[in-house]
């Protein structure tokens, strides 16, 4: 990685996707301290897991813009990014500071727990390699295959804090993800649906006809949100969580529907903006009933 220059720099942080990193950090972390709540605030503990996830995510994301050089390169939406665009060259240094970062977050999860790094090698294998290197270029199935990954955080910071215990909610935090995820890359491939068709990617949004992708999507949305607001009736949570996570999921429902009648790029742009702060806020809306409430 020798020469490097400003830009180059911008290139190394852009291919870590931060925004992403920060969403499913955030998963993690409320995982870590609610769990915390049960067995106890160790803060040293706490902080190496945290940099850990961020690391591993930092570091799966690197090496998925390596995987998808080729890929990038032909769609307008990713064309300009930095492996693509010649930014990082040769194109193999983005594969070297991926797996750096990825080996960097498992080791320092081994210090608070080997299952916790297990986790996080685990988030690593399906994302980059199961959903990205495998089959994202071969199933229209592809993110549900790849989904899992982004629950790793979750599961990786409740057992650095438990050591070996997985609780009902910690599980039940992991299923959110899942299940969130297809909304969230899928109204997005819907968007961008010319240029993953130009690609050769096979998204579900691509491959199926709208109607029927949106009924899929719709249904995993009514799962989302029944699980969110189940959640908040299994635990007895507060009724300021059952009222926000269900007026949330109302707004999830509403667009999934306006999206099956009219099949507009619009409302699946709108359903893709709305996925992240809706996954951000019912994280949000647990930790506070775990510390605060």
């Amino acid at each position: 990685m020798a020469g490097l220059n400003f830009n180059t720099v911008k290139g190394y942080i852009a291919i870590t996707k931060l925004k992403l990193v920060a969403l499913l950090f955030f998963t993690g972390f409320t995982s870590v301290l609610i769990a915390s709540t049960i067995y106890g605030f160790d803060w040293a503990e706490i902080s190496m897991i945290s940099v850990a996830i961020i690391l591993s995510v930092m570091g799966s994301n690197a090496t998925t813009a390596y995987i998808d050089r080729e890929m990038d390169k032909i769609m307008n939406r990713t064309s300009a990014r930095p492996v693509p665009s010649g930014t990082i060259n040769p194109p193999v240094n983005a594969l070297i500071f991926g797996i750096a970062l990825v080996i960097a977050g498992i080791i320092l999860a081994a210090f608070t727990s080997y299952y916790a790094a297990v986790f996080i090698f685990l988030g690593f294998i399906d994302s980059a390699i199961i959903y990205n290197a495998l089959l994202k270029k071969r199933s229209p199935m592809n993110i549900l295959y790849g989904s899992p990954a982004g629950g790793m955080p979750v599961l990786a910071g409740w057992i650095a804090v438990s050591n070996t215990r997985l609780n009902l909610i910690a599980i039940l935090m992991f299923l959110l993800v899942i299940i969130w995820t297809p909304m969230h890359i899928w109204s997005l491939a819907y968007f961008y649906s010319d240029d993953y068709k130009k690609a050769g990617v096979p998204m579900l949004t691509s491959i199926w006809s709208p109607r029927r992708a949106f009924l899929l999507i719709g249904g995993l949305n009514i799962l989302l949100v029944f699980l969110s607001v189940f959640i908040g009736a299994l635990f007895k949570l507060s009724m300021l969580y059952v009222i926000i996570s269900a007026a949330l999921g109302a707004v999830v429902l509403a667009l999934s529907i306006i999206l099956i009648i009219n099949n507009k790029k619009r409302t699946a742009w709108a359903l893709f903006k709305f996925s992240s702060p809706y996954l951000a806020v019912i994280f949000l809306l647990l930790l506070a009933e775990y510390l605060w409430i």
